[in-house]
């Protein structure tokens, strides 16, 4: 059993165990297409597959979020309750995704939450297509954009100190004290983005010195604490009111600052002011998204990409927006590939050899209840 070749189980599993070929056949996959009519001749230019449109996990908090998968861009739209996928789309336009969640119908009016990224594309989707709910941008991604001027600001002091360095081989005494500042500076970067609990009393040490020495960090450091404080989940029960003058207040400090990769955060924050206050309404974020961004990164990742690209969607699309708990999961450790489906009618020989061959994603048996 043991001699079985990776390429012949995979072969098994694809066209015979899993319910591939005759869903395939059958036009149950992919769930949906959208087509590209040429309106003179009437001939199909381009058929868009939509791998996942399940009306069903459509639920009071949603979210979307993009996903590479391969080389691939795709957009996902699932349920930030459970975790499950309502559609899974292989583009980001916005013409496709507004044809491909007209499949909804009315499922789309009893969301009452959606969260998305600073996307132009999905923030007007959101506004659009789901009318009745309120848009929340992503607090990751804002704060993502905060630390990144944090770094732009921490780029630029450690450029303008390497500049004052000597050109030559031969290094001067004031040149070797630039040199030891760079490389404090390097020692600095992750500590920037951490609160000062967080800093060990070496860390404070160190930060210390080197505030002494370039005001602009330490000046910068202060308003993305300030901002990231302002943004706790803890103020949510505050009225709207005083969040908007806290916020107002913050905006006064950086103008002061005169910092100009600051000012770039003001502007992104203003464009974008509702739908971050939004976030104190019930502290709605993507987590659940990104989670499940990283569920199907881990599932690719196992089985050291993918070649039948139609397949391996065919099984992420299965285990992904399933609500069902009689779902197996196999992960064959001798081959190293991840299968994941529905189980077919005669599930007890499949059974029997998965317990000998197997062990689950989680180190247990085979049985998998409670795993969707």
């Amino acid at each position: 059993m043991w001699d079985i070749l990776p390429g012949t189980l995979y072969h098994w599993y694809r066209d015979h165990i899993s319910d591939y070929l005759p869903d395939r056949s059958s036009g149950k996959w992919p769930s949906e297409s959208l087509m590209e009519v040429d309106d003179d001749t009437g001939e199909v230019l381009k058929e868009q597959p939509v791998y996942v449109l399940k009306p069903e996990n459509v639920g009071d908090r949603m979210c979307i979020d993009d996903k590479a998968i391969g080389h691939d861009g795709f957009t996902i739209l699932s349920n930030a309750q459970t975790g499950k996928i309502a559609m899974m789309i292989e583009s980001c336009r916005e013409k496709e995704l507004v044809d491909a969640l007209s499949f909804f119908g009315d499922a789309l009016l009893k969301v009452k939450t959606v969260s998305c990224d600073m996307s132009p594309t999905y923030l007007k989707l959101c506004r659009e297509q789901m009318p009745h709910a309120q848009t929340v941008v992503d607090k990751f991604h804002v704060m993502s954009y905060l630390y990144d001027a944090v770094l732009d600001v921490l780029s630029r002091v450690k450029k303008e100190l390497a500049e004052q360095l000597t050109k030559g081989k031969e290094k001067t005494e004031e040149d070797r004290k630039i040199l030891y500042g760079l490389e404090l500076l390097k020692r600095c970067r992750y500590r920037l983005t951490q609160s000062v609990e967080k800093w060990t009393e070496t860390t404070r040490q160190l930060m210390a010195q080197i505030f002494d020495r370039h005001k602009d960090l330490k000046t910068v450091y202060d308003l993305a604490q300030d901002f990231k404080k302002w943004y706790d989940k803890n103020n949510c029960s505050k009225h709207i009111t005083v969040i908007k003058n806290d916020l107002y207040q913050w905006y006064e400090q950086v103008q002061q600052a005169g910092l100009d990769e600051m000012k770039s955060v003001v502007r992104m924050i203003r464009k974008h002011q509702y739908e971050i206050l939004n976030y104190f309404s019930g502290g709605h974020t993507n987590a659940k998204a990104e989670t499940l961004n990283s569920k199907i990164q881990r599932f690719v990742a196992a089985n050291y990409g993918y070649r039948d690209k139609d397949f391996a969607l065919y099984r992420i699309a299965g285990y992904f927006h399933s609500t069902s708990k009689k779902e197996l999961a196999i992960f064959i450790a001798n081959s190293k590939i991840i299968l994941t489906f529905a189980p077919p009618k005669n599930t007890d020989s499949v059974a029997q050899l998965v317990e000998q061959l197997t062990l689950n994603q989680w180190g247990e048996s085979s049985s998998l209840s409670g795993v969707t």
